[in-house]
């Protein structure tokens, strides 16, 4: 089956390597047809034929579908193709073309997930006990970037809980994060396994510690965010601060700050499958 070219110059992200990989495959498969005077480059760029040398990373970064002369000039591109260039989940066995296998390639999952950081001591209302809301918050916002808006972008958040319920009723959560589109569930359950599957599907974790005491009789209930492995700790989002530091320091140390395996066996999972959290779906 032939691909539709104008599919793959939609949704091309300079920020995918996968992608800039293969459009530099394709690059160096068409020499040819990479001259500022080749019909399809002259019809892209609105009838210059003087413009230029050309990088095919460029017209695929500012490629719109609305821009006639952009759909009109990758559709004589196309037609310039080889067949063998244009291969697309071909029939019979047939190999893809190498640019568009790689193209199709899924990036690695960083070790550690961008999620933002929302600290819950500068929550409008509550701060000392909406650690849930703050957490649920800061993987609302790196599911659906945008959606809550500054460094105190998780107060919407928490204002929308209250209106519902409860910041420590996981139900409200659940029913709120679904208010904008975000599936998840809370479990009481999960293991180290679990961690590990979300984190490799790129999705963070909330879970809820036993903040307080030492690792022999730990006390306390508190919630914060997994959001990547290091070494044999994990890195955790805690909007309380650091547990590591008793809580002592500045709030910020608890951003991006590790919590040993060993530390979260005590104070999240010691049965080995009975630690709560929250699984995005």
């Amino acid at each position: 089956m032939a691909t539709n070219l104008v599919n793959f110059f939609k949704f091309y992200d300079e920020n995918n390597a996968k992608h800039v990989e293969a459009v530099g495959i394709l690059e160096r498969a068409i020499p040819d047809l990479l001259k500022e005077d080749s019909d399809w480059v002259v019809a892209y760029r609105g009838g210059n034929a003087a413009g230029g040398a050309v990088d095919l990373h460029k017209f695929f970064q500012f490629f719109s579908e609305k821009n006639a002369d952009h759909v009109e000039a990758v559709a004589k591109l196309q037609a310039e193709l080889s067949e063998e260039l244009l291969v697309d989940d071909g029939a019979g066995g047939a190999k893809d073309a190498d640019w568009i296998e790689k193209f199709r390639e899924k990036p690695p999952t960083p070790a550690v997930l961008a999620v933002p950081y929302f600290n819950q001591v500068d929550n409008y209302r509550d701060a000392h006990r909406t650690c849930n809301s703050s957490s649920c918050a800061m993987c609302l916002e790196f599911l659906k970037p945008g959606t809550l808006k500054g460094a105190k972008g998780d107060d919407a958040y928490v204002t929308k809980v209250f209106a519902v319920g409860d910041t420590t009723d996981h139900a409200v959560q659940t029913k709120v994060l679904a208010s904008y589109g975000v599936k998840s569930h809370f479990s009481y359950n999960l293991s180290f396994a679990d961690l590990d599957k979300s984190l490799a599907a790129g999705k963070p974790v909330v879970i809820g510690i036993l903040h307080r005491g030492s690792l022999s009789a730990p006390t306390g209930g508190h919630m914060c965010v997994v959001i990547g492995k290091k070494g044999d700790g994990y890195v955790v989002n805690d909007p309380y601060g650091s547990c590591n530091d008793g809580y002592q320091g500045p709030v910020e140390n608890g951003k991006g700050t590790v919590y040993s395996k060993a530390m979260l066996k005590a104070r999240w999972c010691p049965g080995g499958n009975d630690g709560w959290g929250r699984i995005f779906e």
